[in-house]
């Protein structure tokens, strides 16, 4: 990763975030105001506003604030920017909590699907303007002594699967021999015809700038590389497919992480965050789009997780309402969005520790 100035990486952490934030911020304002829900605030960060207006024709405050560390909307009957309901919110002529359950989910549901469409978009966008490049799945050669020469890998093998995950391309099965280091996987290949099963270990190998252990199998890629535009049609399949694999590699890290697999400097705060999309910014425009399509990605990935104060933990209340035949009280919401407001402050300082020390170390 080159060196950084402190502004590059600003720069490019607002250039990436910003639309992010605001496409997400987007799909519930736009659902909410389908169902009916006057919005009150959208606002792009946190905290203290710097500048903002006040749209004449619905009444929304648009704003922009000074922590740009995501955003929310607020609607009419909402104790605070999680959308906590306050008393009597379902009484209220236009708010969210008067809404019907069906219009409630439709509307918390609509930001991480925006999240998923802005993603699938951008992708398709630079297929069709600057192309996809596709690398096969076929090992053009084997390194002797090697992980790979070891399990059995030999030239001219087209890798099908590994651990049960369907490899497209040779940057799929990279991303996946590189999250594994040391760990067997269970390989499935394609010989002439023939399909084999192999278990093939990757080496451990440590990236200094990285800070980080990455799987090591010892192959290069075929020289059978293509590289070309793609038509609207074409570009918006590719576009699904990469978005969706890339939604699975995200639920195999967390699942990893469960697993306590996960490395400390895999898990990226906002600096971490700031210093990657400078490096991309500094790349080229093609690199930040696509990291703005995967960090979009995430994002309403991670939004759908049953936490209290996060899209999903409101979509868990109103599965609970839809079974139950009656919303969870509001005392006990209260109660479980303060507990989730509390995990997600100290996930982000336990992240930002990690930041720092890598900053600094």
């Amino acid at each position: 990763m080159p060196d950084l100035s402190a502004l590059q990486m600003i720069i490019g952490f607002l250039l990436l975030l910003t639309p992010v934030v605001f496409f997400h911020e987007l799909g519930h304002y736009w659902a909410a105001r389908r169902a009916g829900v006057f919005v009150e605030v959208f606002s792009i960060g946190f905290g203290p506003e710097i500048f903002g207006w006040t749209s004449k024709s619905t009444g929304t405050r648009w704003r922009f604030a000074a922590i740009p560390l995501g955003g929310y909307v607020r609607m009419r009957g909402d104790e605070n920017a999680a959308s906590a309901p306050g008393e009597g919110a379902d009484r209220m002529k236009g708010s969210f909590a008067g809404a019907s359950l069906a219009n409630r989910i439709l509307i918390v549901a609509a930001g991480p699907v925006a999240n998923f469409i802005l993603g699938i978009l951008l992708f398709a966008g630079v297929y069709m303007t600057f192309g996809k490049i596709e690398i096969p799945a076929e090992i053009g050669e084997v390194m002797p002594e090697t992980p790979a020469a070891v399990a059995g890998l030999k030239a001219g093998d087209i890798v099908t699967e590994i651990e049960g995950v369907s490899i497209r391309n040779f940057g799929d099965m990279r991303g996946l021999v590189a999250e594994s280091p040391g760990r067997p996987l269970d390989f499935v290949v394609d010989r002439d015809g023939q399909i084999l099963n192999l278990v093939v270990t990757p080496a451990s190998r440590y990236i200094e700038e990285l800070q980080l252990n990455i799987g090591f199998l010892g192959v290069r890629s075929t020289t059978n590389v293509s590289h070309k535009r793609l038509l609207p049609g074409s570009a918006l399949v590719a576009g699904t497919s990469d978005a969706f694999y890339n939604a699975i590699m995200i639920l195999r890290g967390l699942a990893r992480l469960g697993k306590g697999q996960m490395q400390a400097a895999e898990v990226q705060g906002p600096i971490g965050i700031a210093k990657i999309s400078g490096s991309a910014m500094a790349q080229g425009v093609v690199p930040f789009i696509l990291l703005t399509a995967l960090i979009s990605i995430n994002l309403g990935l991670i939004n759908l997780l049953p936490i209290p104060a996060l899209d999903g933990g409101h979509l868990a209340f109103f599965f609970y309402e839809a079974i139950a035949g009656r919303p969870l009280p509001l005392a006990a919401q209260a109660m479980l969005m303060r507990i989730g407001m509390s995990l997600l402050l100290t996930l982000m300082v336990v992240v930002m520790f990690f930041d720092v020390n890598r900053l600094i170390g």
